[in-house]
């Protein structure tokens, strides 16, 4: 789903002042654990003994359990949070955030869907460290990445241009809120009749983040015209607190007439991964964008490989999958590609899977469903189909199709969520 710039008002930032099982790891018992922090922990950093057994014990762990854990002693409290480890620990896919569309008009949170099934949520799915806050009346989810979650957010008194963002980590209820960009999705009284305005639809906002790399967030906003024609990159760093504009000659190479994908972008390497598609020149790129909003790499897409319709990463690997079409310009079947050398443009086929089998017809259109992830570190494909609105997975490995859940028909997106456990320096605001 588009981080779309329905992303309405702002408020200023304020100065800086129950068990779900993990869906790779099993569930190790209490006994499994070191009996005492003296005897386990503290005894072995003491000692000067290495600590990497327990780590990988604690690696085992359902997600909310390994939080838990943080409370047990300070030298446990520190191994967890230690941004260096922190790759150790279980920062796989542990659900899905949507809206039901039924509580208030627009909301697209609200609900936690765990892929196992499992009644409680790692997260509180309503977010109301965030919206009781003063002055916050409406947020909107835009995305997530690492961790970190992305809203939109306004205050009842404000008008549509005082559009700004909220940064927040729901494991730990750390937020911070970002100011607006300067974008205004309406036009004043004197410009109603200029063509040259931008509305609300024409803005995507991606949120990059990767905490083995920094500390610090980055957004990439992209202004565009009507689905065509980029207006314009503007980008914000949590390190410098400043908006800054790229320069045409940073994205011209995108193609005058490219059209963003309005589908989530893929960060991988510390960069943002997008599709762009150029209808007149019938051709498709995955365009690489780093935090400063520069092109630091094309990728060509050869038409032959099918329509690509998704672009994600799993085994930090770059993927897109891509769709067949007949002549009746319906999609027969979906094709998964893998970059396996990131510095080559040689996609190899994964593997492929009928609609048939997918969603069980024959063919379907290309607006009819929707490629929500790829799991980060297991072979499985989760999908959307508009008509039911069934979440379902797709195993690569035994090729089994799993219906999940019924989402409803006003779930507007659906959120893949990653936990990270650590506090962020950067989120200076804590509930």
């Amino acid at each position: 789903m588009a981080y779309r710039a329905a992303e309405q008002g702002a408020i200023q930032p304020p100065p800086a002042s129950a068990a779900a099982v993990d869906p790779v790891h099993p569930r190790l018992p209490l006994a499994a654990l070191p009996s005492s922090p003296t005897g386990g922990v503290d005894g072995a950093m003491e000692n000067g003994l290495p600590d990497d057994p327990l780590v990988d014990v604690l690696s085992r762990l359902p997600a909310r359990s390994l939080c838990r854990f943080k409370c047990v002693s300070k030298p446990w409290r520190d191994l967890i949070g230690d941004r260096l480890r922190c790759s150790k620990f279980p920062q796989t896919l542990q659900g899905f955030i949507y809206g039901d569309g039924e509580g208030h008009a627009g909301e697209n949170y609200g609900h936690f869907i765990n892929p196992l099934g499992k009644p409680v949520p790692l997260i509180d799915p309503s977010f109301t460290f965030l919206t009781k806050l003063p002055g916050v009346e409406k947020i909107v989810l835009l995305g997530s990445c690492k961790g970190l979650l992305l809203f939109g957010h306004r205050r009842g008194s404000d008008i549509y241009d005082s559009l700004g963002y909220i940064v927040c980590n729901p494991a730990t209820e750390q937020w911070v809120a970002v100011p607006s960009s300067g974008w205004s999705p309406w036009p004043d009284s004197e410009a109603e009749e200029d063509e040259d305005y931008y509305t609300e639809e024409d803005v995507l906002t991606h949120l990059i983040f990767d905490p083995a790399v920094s500390p610090h967030f980055q957004l990439v906003q992209l202004w565009q015209e009507s689905y065509r024609d980029l207006a314009g990159v503007h980008t914000y760093s949590s390190e410098t607190g400043v908006w800054r504009s790229t320069k045409r000659s940073d994205w011209e190479q995108w193609g005058l007439d490219g059209v963003i994908s309005t589908a989530a972008g893929c960060p991988l390497n510390g960069m943002l991964h997008l599709k762009v598609d150029d209808i007149y020149e019938r051709r498709s790129i995955i365009v690489a964008v780093d935090g400063e909003g520069k092109t630091s790499r094309v990728i060509r897409w050869i038409e032959k490989r099918g329509f690509p319709d998704f672009v994600g990463q799993s085994h930090e690997h770059l993927y897109c999958i891509s769709g067949d079409i007949d002549d009746s310009d319906m999609i027969t079947e979906l094709s998964i590609w893998v970059l396996e050398d990131y510095h080559t443009e040689e996609w190899v086929l994964k593997h492929s899977v009928s609609i048939l089998q997918l969603f069980g017809k024959m063919s379907c259109r290309f607006d009819s469903y929707e490629v929500v992830t790829i799991h980060p570190d297991r072979n499985l494909v989760f999908f959307v189909e508009y008509g039911d609105c069934k979440l379902i997975s797709y195993d690569m490995d035994s090729k089994e199709v799993c219906d999940i859940c019924t989402l409803g028909r006003g779930y507007g997106c659906i959120t893949p969520y990653f936990p990270y456990f650590s506090d962020l320096s950067v989120l200076g605001n804590k509930h």
